[in-house]
């Protein structure tokens, strides 16, 4: 039987905190996939909790537009 790696179960948690991530921010997945999922690795391996790392993700990548209804004179 092969054990398992430490780096194997961040991975398997990066599906769970990406799905939280485009509930959170629906406007994610228009951002390329395999960056959102690098960015996750690296945040949990540096120790971060799974909500820490949503809030990262949504935070870093929040869209600069104006959301639909808003009118800018610039």
């Amino acid at each position: 039987m092969r054990k398992i790696t430490k780096l194997e179960r961040i991975k398997s948690k990066g599906v769970k905190i990406a799905l939280a991530a485009f509930r959170a921010d629906p406007s994610l997945g228009s951002h390329n996939a395999r960056s959102l999922f690098s960015e996750i690795v690296a945040h949990l391996q540096s120790g971060l909790s799974e909500e820490a790392v949503v809030q990262e993700i949504v935070k870093k990548n929040r869209s600069t537009t104006l959301p639909d209804g808003k009118l800018s004179l610039f």
